[in-house]
């Protein structure tokens, strides 16, 4: 009986960690879709090799897509949940991942993250690879500005986090991503555990009685001891330390928090980051 159960319980704790594991292990992918049909078969085919590359390297998706029509909505804002939604299509919800949205609609082209994509691409980041992006645009060479955005990508995961982040099971996300994820998986084991708990204590409540202990009243003679003290104060001395106040006034205003940070929105059907420029 005993070996029985033993088995039950490892069984139940190698399913949970499969499940657990399974949750944050997914396969990163590289792809070009120019539905703007702006690129050569030779440019999205090098694309296409730079981007497979890439998300190999890092282990995140990264999406180069094209389009000449946004929708009715020509708005900043309905651009950017143009390029959310499109990355949630091909790759689906709160995973891994950037995708570039070249947008030659209304010339505003966004940059959305998603999952761990966020934390290694802050606001500030997204901002230097558009900037380093702009000397293509001026020469209205697409496929070098893609390949620019691809390597700035690469390069700014090889350089590390730029966000706080938590580690899990060797994928890095934000703190309040992995508190939701943490919470989430830590009730699904918990109502395990407990499963395992009740079967443990129903076999052993059977092999052992429980009886109820008796009750009674101890006292040690003699083991209570009292005395008394008192403090007798002669006067009061205060003092006081002068500290001055640091000036809040500077003429600098700082970005900081754009550097290490990144803007969180809700797209479709998760969480993204991201950044957008015109052209």
């Amino acid at each position: 009986m005993m070996k029985k159960l033993l088995s039950f319980i490892s069984a139940v704790i190698v399913s949970v960690t499969v499940l657990c594991v399974s949750a944050f292990a997914e396969g990163a992918v590289g792809l070009v879709v120019d539905a703007g049909d702006i690129f050569t078969g030779a440019q999205e085919s090098e694309i296409l090799d730079k981007a497979s590359s890439a998300a190999a390297n890092t282990g995140l998706n990264i999406i180069v897509y094209t389009t000449t029509d946004v929708g009715s909505d020509k708005s900043d804002s309905a651009v950017m949940d143009f390029a959310d939604v499109r990355y949630e299509e091909l790759c689906g919800i709160n995973t891994d991942g950037v995708l570039l949205l070249l947008n030659n609609d209304t010339k505003f082209d966004w940059i959305s993250t998603s999952g761990a994509g966020i934390n290694y691409l802050s606001d500030y980041r997204i901002e230097t690879i558009f900037n380093s992006m702009d000397k293509y645009y001026n020469k209205d060479d697409l496929c070098g500005a893609a390949l620019c955005f691809i390597s700035k990508v690469e390069s700014y995961c090889a350089q590390g986090k730029a966000n706080n982040q938590q580690e899990v099971l060797g994928r890095e996300v934000d703190f309040d991503y992995f508190a939701a994820e943490f919470f989430s998986t830590f009730m699904f084991t918990g109502f395990i555990g407990l499963i395992v708990g009740l079967i443990i204590f129903a076999y052993f409540s059977k092999q052992y009685a429980i009886t109820k202990p008796e009750t009674g009243n101890y006292k040690l003679k003699d083991s209570l001891l009292f005395s008394q003290k008192t403090d007798t104060f002669m006067g009061n001395i205060t003092s006081r330390t002068y500290s001055p106040r640091s000036s809040s006034s500077g003429g600098h205003s700082s970005g900081g928090h754009s550097h290490h940070s990144s803007t969180h929105h809700s797209s479709g059907g998760g969480r993204h980051g991201g950044g957008g420029h015109h052209r």
